[in-house]
């Protein structure tokens, strides 16, 4: 959220003030953060259903099962936005743990 958040408010106060390409690229990043959260966030959850069902391939048969999870959700437009919103900010909030975690456990090994 926090992501989401020094996007968002930059993005709409330039839009405000006049400085629109400024504005337009913030409005941008933040779109590719929520979509890149989702397409993590639909990942991991078709994986964990593949896991669960104890289906062949996990990997391969959860990115699916995420990604016809989330085309379900485009039929209802208040669903797909809560959707979109809550599973970009969790896959993006993943990605920016994950990588931190990675970087600490490499400056404590050093």
């Amino acid at each position: 959220m926090l992501a989401l958040a020094t996007l968002i408010g930059p993005a709409l106060a330039l839009a405000l003030s006049g400085l629109l390409v400024p504005g337009l690229f913030a409005s941008a990043a933040a779109f590719l953060l929520i979509a890149t959260g989702l397409s993590v966030s639909a990942y991991d959850a078709g994986r964990v259903v593949a896991c669960r069902l104890q289906l062949p391939r996990p990997d391969a048969v959860g990115s699916l099962l995420g990604l016809g999870m989330v085309a379900l959700c485009l039929a209802v437009p208040p669903l797909a936005l809560v959707v979109a919103l809550v599973g970009g900010a969790w896959g993006a909030g993943t990605l920016l743990l994950t990588r931190g975690g990675a970087d600490a456990g490499r400056s404590l090994a050093a």
